[in-house]
């Protein structure tokens, strides 16, 4: 018996939780908070255990003498055992990177990569070949960040367009994420033996050769990789299939068509998609699965997405958070009939601090809206809804406020640090803002209640 490495400890406020990493937040595992008992059962499964080591242990540490204070123990180690089986905290009590897609259903082998031989190594050029890009296809702002990206243009969704930005001086351009699309139907991938191109390639549509060089342009640097490295199976679900290697993410997308691979390096400023020929539907395939490296990116500047609808109202954003089919554009919806508010984003909030202070910014992700901003707003409050025969309002302590949003969140949590930064920008984010719980109805009243409410709190 030996716990499951994708459960960690992780102090909130003044209480210690066991929580979810990577396939476990996948397959929507749920944390506990801990006592002492669970602590210690907890760190002696670190390491293969019986059952009958482990209650020997806990009668020591527990300081159990009789037979009365031992059936105490094992009582209350066998309850705690089985919960913690219940949530796939012990190995081998939850078939995880299994799930209902065609390669499981059918016992098939996970994707591996097809151009493994390839990395990105980094955009300063060096001591191999360069393939130079003289100009990006796309500059965009994206949530306040710089983003450019290399390739067709017609790979590029039109939902991007708001988004466009051309002025070079902007500040977000000092640090930008590098996207580069490569045709594959086009792109001839014979490789010397060191692993460097060997001679003009086409990418998109632009010819690039490594004798090109031109001064300042952006260059993407490919070197070979190890050759034995194995990829890590870290993400496995209808959706997406995720490799972790020492340098970089290899993705793989479920049901979006025309997407080969998606290589991303492990702070997601460097993205490379291999796809094939642009149509339509690739370019809207192609627009989905951008949003995975774009969030990577996003955390490691402070910024988390979180699912849910908002609207202006007081000149500032109020975020109403709960999961699909709870009624998040039912209840924007009252408020935009009776105050006016208008919808700022349908679906998805990216949101982070500045100067101590919370924004949310425009993104083009916004589920099926279709209503999205390229604006930033100041954050006035974030409400948690759920649906209830009355309105009823419910104060959280802090670290409650800290949990329930992090449960909201869509950010990529693959690993122990992430969840670190993402606790850590949520407990920042939720410290100074209005964050309750709301029970409410489909009526009127509930957004008459709320707002009630609201001006009572905020000034």
């Amino acid at each position: 018996m030996k716990r499951n490495n994708l459960f960690v400890t992780k102090r909130i406020c003044s209480s210690l939780y066991l929580l979810p990493v990577g396939q476990m937040i996948a397959d929507f595992g749920r944390g506990i908070k801990m006592n002492e008992t669970a602590l210690y059962v907890w760190e002696q499964l670190e390491n293969d255990i019986s059952l009958n080591d482990l209650l020997a242990r806990c009668n020591s540490f527990f300081e159990a003498e009789n037979d009365a204070e031992k059936e105490l123990v094992k009582k209350d180690v066998t309850e705690l055992l089985s919960l913690f089986k219940d949530r796939g905290m012990i190995e081998g009590s939850r078939n995880i990177f299994r799930c209902s897609c065609s390669i499981c259903q059918n016992n098939g082998p996970l994707p591996s990569p097809e151009f493994e031989d390839i990395a990105i190594d980094s955009i300063m050029p060096g001591d191999v070949i360069d393939i130079n890009f003289v100009e990006p296809y796309e500059k965009l702002v994206v949530g306040g960040l710089g983003v450019l990206i290399y390739g067709d243009r017609n790979y590029i969704s039109s939902l991007f367009d708001i988004f466009s930005c051309e002025d070079e001086e902007t500040s977000v351009f000092r640090d930008y994420m590098k996207i580069a699309i490569i045709n594959i139907d086009s792109f001839d991938r014979n490789i010397q033996d060191d692993g460097y191109y060997d001679e003009t390639k086409e990418i998109g549509d632009v010819p690039v050769s490594p004798e090109s060089k031109s001064g300042n342009a952006e260059t993407f640097r490919y070197e070979s990789s190890e050759r034995d490295e194995t990829g890590i199976v870290i993400i496995h679900n209808n959706e997406v299939t995720v490799l972790e290697y020492s340098n970089r993410y290899i993705l793989f997308f479920n049901g979006l068509d025309g997407i080969q691979e998606l290589h991303l390096s492990k702070d997601g400023g460097e993205v490379v998609v291999y796809c094939t020929s642009p149509n339509d539907e690739l370019k809207e395939n192609l627009f989905y699965a951008l949003r995975i490296p774009f969030l990577i990116y996003a955390l490691q500047k402070g910024r988390v997405m979180l699912h849910s609808c908002s609207i202006l109202y007081n000149e500032k954003l109020w975020a109403f958070s709960a999961p699909s089919g709870t009624g998040k554009s039912t209840h924007c919806g009252l408020w935009n009939k009776l105050y006016g508010t208008p919808v700022i984003n349908g679906d998805l909030n990216l949101i982070g601090m500045e100067n101590g202070v919370p924004y949310v910014y425009g993104t083009p992700w916004c589920g099926t809206s279709g209503i999205a901003d390229t604006k930033k707003y100041k954050l006035g409050g974030i409400v948690l809804l759920k649906q209830g025969p009355k309105n009823r309002l419910e104060t959280l302590s802090n670290e409650h406020k800290i949990l329930l949003v992090q449960q909201r969140l869509v950010t990529s949590v693959w690993d122990e640090n992430m969840l670190d930064e993402t606790l850590s920008i949520v407990s920042q984010i939720v410290s100074d803002i209005y964050v309750k719980r709301y029970y409410c109805t489909k009526e009127d009243d509930a957004a008459t209640f709320l707002n009630a409410d609201i001006n009572r709190c905020v000034p």
